[in-house]
């Protein structure tokens, strides 16, 4: 299949190319920054990776013309609105354009949409925005699906891994496992899987909310 994956070259982005590309599709990576310069391993020289900006130019267009899957992997966890970095424009924005590009389309590709199935309470303003796209997507009638991770996890953020061992410590004690309801560390290479499986039309706990 002919696959687009907006934020392609993102934490996640990399290792669902990298997946999918082993499993045979071909990739087409969308961000602002192209191709990582670090990146020099067999399966990322099999990707196509364009260099574009979803909210400045229509670069993009071709990629999405061909697609039989749109990924939207675009997003950020901390805002700094001094740099214009905020959730409605890297989360919300996006999606909005995504859609309206899609719907001038006869032969609509299939979006699937990263979101989030909780957030703790410091980051309510991300989770409120994710809820905002969910319902943008569902609104329209272009065939799409939502998957729902809770904390990715992988070694190259580390911070991730303290966070994810916490959690699980949390859940093994009583009275403090409520707490963590609706939080399932996950680890980037399994969601990976889970998206691509869901592509190649297999079910995934992940394309349903947990709590």
């Amino acid at each position: 299949m002919q696959i687009t994956i907006f934020g392609g070259s993102g934490f996640i982005g990399q290792r669902l190319s990298e997946e999918l590309i082993h499993r045979g599709h071909n990739v087409t990576s969308i961000s602002r920054s192209g191709k990582p310069s670090d990146l020099t391993t067999a399966w990322s020289q099999k990707v196509h990776w364009l260099r574009s900006d979803v909210l400045a130019d229509d670069h993009w267009h071709p990629a999405v013309q061909k697609a039989d899957w749109v990924i939207d992997a675009i997003g950020i966890l901390k805002e700094n609105s001094s740099k214009n970095i905020t959730y409605e424009r890297f989360i919300l924005e996006p999606v909005r354009i995504i859609l309206a590009y899609l719907n001038t389309q006869e032969t609509q590709s299939k979006l699937l949409f990263l979101s989030a199935n909780n957030a703790p309470f410091p980051l309510r303003k991300y989770m409120n925005t994710k809820l905002q796209a969910e319902q943008l997507i569902k609104e329209q009638a272009i065939k799409s699906v939502i998957i729902y991770p809770s904390l990715v996890v992988d070694k190259k953020r580390f911070s991730s891994v303290i966070s994810a061992f916490f959690i699980n410590l949390l859940k093994k004690i009583p009275g403090f496992n409520k707490l963590t309801t609706g939080y399932d560390p996950i680890s980037r290479e399994h969601l990976a899987v889970e998206i691509a499986n869901v592509i190649e039309g297999k079910t995934s706990p992940y394309t349903h909310r947990r709590t």
